[in-house]
Order: structure tokens, then sequence, then C-alpha cells
């Protein structure tokens, strides 16, 4: 594997004193790990039972492989599991303030399965299992519990997974601003205290894992930028994408990001004067060799998985990647293209803006037209401040600095171009619904880090430390204008 290399480091003034100390504070990881959880436990106080997106239909999954002892899919649904989980929802007044097709004609009245509450999608049992095994170690402590007991103890494993994304946070940012101690701990600051993100987290659901895995992959990624290729990064990289993977579809994110990081790493670290023409043969090889085994490996693996287990052949092909079949058609026709879909494609924006900054609950406790409005100013700040950073500090930075937030930007792209593509795909099933910020989610630290660079970028150096003060205290704020104003009001009234 390639040794780290020595680049030539940008001019870069030396960080002030009270820069150098938000970074020297003492054992700084395990603050952000206890004041992250302090806000998910607030969160979850807040929430009522079965209060996040699809929470009753994650918590089946579990309940089921708790119950049959072994994997589980749509047929190994349970009359009985259903109507516990139903009556528990009826206790919360579930059906005066969550989403549901069923609605109470008479008084007492409980609806008799999933399919009259959800009819389009009843059950989440088609999704990965390996989040679902996560939340099933400490269910199994409380298994004879009462099932809200049950379900706040599954929440527990959900705000320990924000840990993990938040503490990714803070490796990615240690390692692409190492001379830059403000933005350095800005990123997983902001990732902690986002409100929409903290709410998710103080709810059970699978999309936990899978952040939680790209986030550290990416994590993986930066550091790799920085002191270049070894067998034990690479292995880390690829196991938080398989663990990704095992968890929810949207890991597929991480595949173009991988290739299209290695692209950007290859011309970063092995472009230019600083290596022979031979060195450059000898690595152009070397990736050439190791990406062929790896085809084969993938075409044999496939082969075997077909023959052998043909039931995982077919998950794979129909439910995972979601691929054309005579059970989910696609037709690829000008309907993408057309005028026609333009308003279509801004909604998607919309709602994916405003569900990433907050649309709490089951999308339906907004902040009102005028927060967005002001969010999307903010955003467009962002963004002019994002391009004049880049056309006037961008090149002062070292090459594998460029080229990790050149890799981020890709994220961001990637993530969302897949988003959307999933939309389209809905479309000849006949499958309404609106893309949410979440999917988001697994790229959140690169969405994170051009925000703030974009917000900071008129802020002078000597007043780094005054923004990050003005960011903290504006998402204290924000987190408590949410919770007083807005989510408390709606469970309580």
């Amino acid at each position: 594997m390639e040794q780290a290399t020595t680049l030539t480091p940008a001019r870069t003034a030396v960080p002030p004193a009270r820069e150098l100390a938000l970074t020297n504070i003492r054992a700084l990881p395990v603050l952000l790990a206890i004041i992250t959880v302090a806000l998910g436990l607030m969160y979850l106080a807040v929430i009522p039972p079965w209060g996040g997106p699809d929470e009753p239909r994650h918590y089946e999954y579990v309940r089921l492989l708790h119950e049959k002892n072994r994997l589980v899919g749509w047929p190994d649904v349970e009359q009985g599991v259903m109507d516990e989980i139903i009556r528990s929802m009826d206790s919360v007044n579930y059906w005066k303030w969550g989403v549901s097709a069923w609605k109470r004609q008479s008084p007492g009245e409980l609806p008799n399965n999933f399919e009259q509450i959800y009819p389009n999608a009843a059950h989440q049992l088609h999704q990965p299992p390996l989040a679902y095994l996560l939340y099933l170690a400490p269910f199994k402590l409380v298994a004879a519990s009462p099932i809200r007991t049950q379900l706040y103890v599954m929440r527990l494993v959900s705000i320990l997974l924000n840990v993990a994304a938040v503490l990714a946070a803070y490796v990615a940012g240690r390692e692409l601003f190492r001379d830059d101690p403000t933005m350095a701990l800005a990123i997983p600051v902001f990732i902690m205290l986002l409100p929409q993100h903290l709410f998710l987290h103080s709810t059970v659901m699978n999309d936990h894992l899978t952040e939680a895995a790209l986030a550290w992959m990416i994590a993986l990624m930066v550091r790799t930028f920085r002191l270049g290729l070894s067998l034990p990064r690479v292995l880390g990289i690829l196991l938080f994408l398989a663990i990704g993977l095992a968890s929810k579809r949207n890991a597929l994110y991480g595949v173009p990001i991988l290739g299209f990081g290695f692209l950007v790493y290859a011309v970063a670290r092995w472009g230019g004067g600083k290596l022979s023409a031979a060195q450059k043969s000898v690595r152009l090889a070397l990736s050439v060799m190791v990406f062929a085994l790896a085809a084969v490996g993938l075409v044999w693996a496939w082969n075997w998985i077909t023959v052998n287990v043909p039931q995982l052949s077919t998950y794979i092909v129909r439910l995972f990647l979601f691929l054309p079949s005579e059970q989910f058609p696609f037709q690829l026709d000008d309907r993408v293209i057309q005028p026609a879909a333009l308003p279509l494609y801004a909604s998607y924006i919309k709602y994916v803006f405003i569900s990433t900054w907050g649309h709490f609950g089951w999308m339906n406790i907004t902040l009102g037209v005028w927060a967005y409005w002001g969010l999307a100013a903010l955003c467009v700040a962002a963004g002019i401040g994002l391009f004049w950073y880049i056309a006037r500090d961008f090149w002062k930075l070292q090459q594998w600095q460029r080229a990790t937030l050149v890799t981020f930007a890709a994220c961001l792209m990637i993530a969302f171009l897949l988003i959307i593509a999933l939309q389209v795909r809905f479309w000849d099933l006949g499958w309404g619904g609106d893309p949410q910020g979440r999917y988001l989610f697994p790229v959140l630290i690169p969405l994170t880090t051009l925000f703030l660079l974009g917000t900071r970028a008129f802020v002078p150096r000597t007043k780094y430390v005054v923004w990050f003060g003005v960011m903290t205290a504006a998402m204290v704020l924000y987190n408590i204008v949410a919770l007083g104003f807005f989510i408390i009001p709606f469970y309580r009234v």
C-alpha cells in the first residue's frame, strides 16, 4: 500500500490561542458524546410513543425477529403483534397527531391491521435486517416489559447511533481542518444541534445505522486523502459501506462516492510531477489488478448466490436494487424531461430542503412559511459565501484538502440525484409521497462542511471564534424554539 507522502503545505495563518483552546478542551469527544445523549433524551421525553416516521412498523420488525428467533419477511406478519401495537397507538391518541388512512367512526373503534392504517406500505419487512438486529439486542433485555418500555429502550440505541455520527463528524473535521480549529469543531457541533437530526435520532428507524456507517466511511476517506492508502483504512471503508448496505438501500450512495473519491485521490496524489512515470505506471497497474480481482470476485459471489440462495438474489434485484420487473415495472420516456415534470422536481427540492431543516413528526409539524423563507435566505447566503471561499481561499489549501472538498461536493450531487431518481422510479408504480431530508443524512458531514464554509466566508480570521459562538447559540435557540413553540404544543394540545 502507498505510504503517506509529504505535500507542500499551503501558507496558512497560525490559529490564534482562542481558536486552539476550542480543540484543546480536555476529553472533547467525551463531552460531545455526553451532550448528544442529553439532547437525545430531551427529545425522547417530548416525542410520544410511535411519534417517529414509520415507528410502529420498525418496532414490528424487531418484535417479529424476537418472536420468530430468525430472519423474517412479509409472510411472518402476526395479527397479535399488530393488535398490541395498535392498542398502544390508541392509548397515546395516535389518531389525532399521527398519519393514518384509517379514521375512527365510532367510540372505541380500532383498525384491524396495518393495511387499514398504511395501505401503500403496511410493513417494513422488506428492509435489510442489520439495523433491526441491532435494535433486537436491547429489546431482548426488556422483552417481558410493557410495549412502551421496549420502544423507549430501542430509542436509546438510536441516540447512541447519533453519538456515533457526531463523533465521525468530529474525526472528519479534525482530519480535514487541522489548522482551522473553529471549523473542525463547528462541523460536529452543528450536526449535534440540528433539530431535525435530533428528533429523528430519538425515534426507532433503520436510517440511523446507515447514516452512522457512511459517516465513518467518509471520515476514513478524509483520513485516507491526508495520509494515503493503507490496508487497514481501505478495509475499514469497505466494512462501513457493507454495514450501511446491510441496513438500508440508501447506503448505495457509498458505491459511486467511493468510485469518484478514488479517481480524485488518484489525480491528487498520483498526478502532476510528484511521481515518476514508473511510479505512476505501477500504481495504475496495481489499481487495475485490484479492480479486476474485485470484479471477478463479485461476479463469482453473485453466481454462487443465484444458484445456492435464489431467494436472496431475487430480493437483491427486485427489492434492494429495485430494478425493473413485472411486479415493479419502469418505463424511461420523455416524462422525465418534459416541462410538465419541472414543477414536480421543484417540489422535491422544496420538501428535501424543508425536511432537512425541520419538518418534524410524520412530516406534519411545520415551522411556518416565514421560517422556511428565512432558512432559504440563509442557504442562499451560504451558497454565495461558498463561491467566494472557492475564489479566494480554495487554492490556498493543500492538494489533499482540495481533493476532499471536491469529493464532498460530489457526495451531495450523488445523493440528491439518487433521491430524485428513486422518486421517478415510483411514477410507474403510482406511489406518491415526497423525498425527505433524512435521505441526505448519510452525507450530512459533506453537507454541513460546505454549508459552514459558506456561512463563514465573509468573516475575518480574527472573528472565527465569534462566528463559532454565534453559530452555536443560534442552533441552541433554534432547538428551544422548535421544541417550545412547535413540537411540544403539537403533541400536548
